[in-house]
């Protein structure tokens, strides 16, 4: 546990509580699996890490906030944080084949009128099938977009621990560029920086690393597989999205050049750029998210790496949030009417594809203040060259 953190979780519980008395709930079902977008949820209302199990939350409007655990560990785990009032254990017979029964037995002796449920994408459709059976056919609301739109406006402790998570993310670049020279292993160096980022505070990590003669994103499994010696010539994408102490995500996205880039490939570097910061201009209480990533993509359209999204189309990402989950809403798209107000985190990453396949992209974080945005990145906006 950090500083603060139980009393910062009870005020986040008493908040979710207000959020449900004025839509009627009386109690709200939560939970998680380990998937890095989703299990934040129960690290934000139960200071709960999830390590691997499916497990689960219930917060009744008036009563005991209790946390379901898969087994003993999970249990003591949870105690500790002493951010719930009660724990229980899935009984080990029921945990793969009826998950919600001991969740539904508790929900149901509060009698309540309404039930709701909250983070269904990160859930298993196994555990509400087994829920809804359990109910015996009780409605379940969805209190998902209330629960993002509280997470989505951080405290001033949440600003502190993202703030720590950029700034990590940030000195693991600067450490991981002494390995990146012509001759040198890819995997080499992801290693060696995977190892200072533990050592620093980092908590989970998720690397993302390509290298070749045309820039482009790839998962791990790639640099795994291809094992890429670097050489004179190549491109790499350096992308690091780790969480700090406090479980809370920064992310860079970092092209770098073997010697000297194609000149096609600085100018969409400067395109992309000029879009971050003419996105981070509109980032301002009372615009829209919309606003923001229109101006971006205004910019995109106007170099010439963008086409006119057509009226009605959906409109495609720039970014989106981070906080105790690696991916958090807003989805920042110029068809999102999403009002700014302060303390709003944005990672902006708007991309210029061109015709050989390049794929030029940056990431820079930010935070919405009460009249304008501060960026967190401290890194220069720059095309490394080594």
């Amino acid at each position: 546990m950090i500083a603060n953190e139980t009393q910062e979780i009870r005020a986040r519980q008493q908040a979710v509580r207000k959020a449900m008395a004025a839509e009627g709930i009386d109690v709200l079902i939560t939970g998680a699996s380990s998937q890095l977008e989703f299990r934040g949820i129960l690290r934000y209302l139960a200071g709960y890490y999830l390590p691997v199990f499916e497990e689960y939350l219930v917060i009744p409007l008036d009563g005991p906030v209790t946390f379901f655990a898969h087994d003993p560990s999970g249990a003591d785990y949870a105690a500790n944080s002493g951010a719930v009032d009660g724990i229980r254990i899935i009984p080990g017979n029921e945990y793969n084949p009826d998950p919600g029964k001991c969740v539904a037995e508790f929900v149901k002796s509060f009698a309540p009128k309404t039930i709701a449920a909250a983070g269904q994408p990160g859930i298993s459709e196994n555990f509400f099938r087994s829920l809804a059976r359990h109910l015996g056919g009780a409605p379940l609301g969805d209190f998902t977009d209330a629960l993002n739109a509280l997470k989505m406006v951080k405290s001033p402790s949440e600003i502190a621990l993202t703030e720590a998570a950029v700034t990590l993310n940030d000195d693991v670049l600067r450490y991981y560029m002494q390995f990146v020279k012509a001759g040198g292993r890819e995997m080499d160096a992801i290693i060696e920086s995977t190892a200072y980022t533990l050592k620093n505070g980092g908590e989970d990590l998720y690397w993302m690393a390509s290298s070749g003669k045309v820039p482009h994103l790839a998962y791990m499994a790639e640099a795994r597989r291809k094992q890429h010696v670097w050489q004179s010539g190549d491109y790499h994408y350096a992308v690091l999205e780790h969480s700090a102490t406090g479980g809370h995500w920064g992310e860079i996205m970092q092209l770098i050049s073997f010697g000297e880039p194609k000149a096609e490939y600085r100018k969409a570097f400067d395109a992309v750029i000029e879009a971050i910061r003419a996105a981070a201009a509109a980032i301002k209480p009372g615009n829209t998210v919309g606003m923001a990533a229109a101006a971006s993509d205004a910019v995109l359209v106007e170099r010439g790496y963008m086409k006119p999204r057509p009226a009605g189309a959906p409109a495609g990402a720039i970014g989106h949030s981070q906080g105790v989950d690696v991916w958090e809403f807003p989805r920042i798209t110029a068809d999102d009417p999403t009002v700014i107000v302060p303390h709003m985190r944005f990672n902006l990453h708007p991309a210029a594809v061109l015709p050989d396949g390049a794929k030029i992209t940056y990431c820079d974080c930010w935070i919405s203040t009460e009249t304008g945005a501060r960026r967190l990145t401290s890194l220069p906006y720059e095309l490394i060259v080594v």
